[in-house]
C-alpha cells in the first residue's frame, strides 16, 4: 500500500469511527449533551489548534481540514465579507445514511469549523445554510 492509499485508508476509518460515536451516544442517550460538550471543548482548544496547524483565513481552515481529514472537498467562494464554502459530498454522512446512524453533522463537522471559524485573527461567525443531511449540499457561510 502507497502513502496515498493508507491516507485514504485512514481518513475512511476515522470518518468511520466519528459516525459509529454518534450511533453509540445516540444509543445511551447522551448525543445531545456530548455534542454540547464538545462543542465547549472545540471552543476552547480552536486557538491552540490553529496555531499548530499555521491556519490563519477561512480559505486556508477549508483547506486544510479538507487535506487531513479528506471527508469533504470543500470548494470555497468569497462574496463582499461573506466566506462560502461548499460541498456535494461527505464522507461521514454518507456512511451514517448507509448504516442508519444519525447525522454526524454537529459533532464532526458544524461545531468543530464553528469554533476554529470564531477564533481566526479576524473571527468570523459561521451560519450553516445547507447540508447533505437534509440536501443536496453543505453550504456553510462565515461573516466577520
Amino acid at each position: 500500500m502507497n502513502e496515498t492509499q493508507t491516507l485514504k485508508t485512514l481518513q475512511l476509518f476515522y470518518a468511520g469511527a466519528l459516525v459509529d460515536a454518534a450511533r453509540q451516544y445516540e444509543a445511551h442517550g447522551v448525543l445531545e449533551q456530548v455534542t454540547e460538550a464538545k462543542r465547549r471543548e472545540q471552543e476552547a482548544a480552536a486557538p491552540g489548534q490553529l496555531l499548530r496547524l499555521g491556519i490563519t483565513t477561512p480559505e486556508a481552515l477549508f483547506a486544510t481540514f479538507s487535506a487531513i481529514f479528506g471527508c469533504a472537498a470543500w470548494t470555497t467562494e468569497t462574496e463582499g465579507r461573506t466566506f462560502r464554502a461548499k460541498t456535494g459530498s461527505c464522507l461521514a454522512c454518507a456512511i451514517a445514511k448507509k448504516l442508519g446512524a444519525p447525522a454526524p453533522c454537529s459533532i464532526s463537522c458544524i461545531n468543530p469549523f464553528a469554533g476554529l471559524a470564531g477564533a481566526l485573527p479576524e473571527p468570523r461567525r459561521l451560519e450553516v445554510r445547507e447540508t447533505l443531511w437534509d440536501g443536496d449540499e453543505c453550504v456553510f457561510e462565515l461573516t466577520p
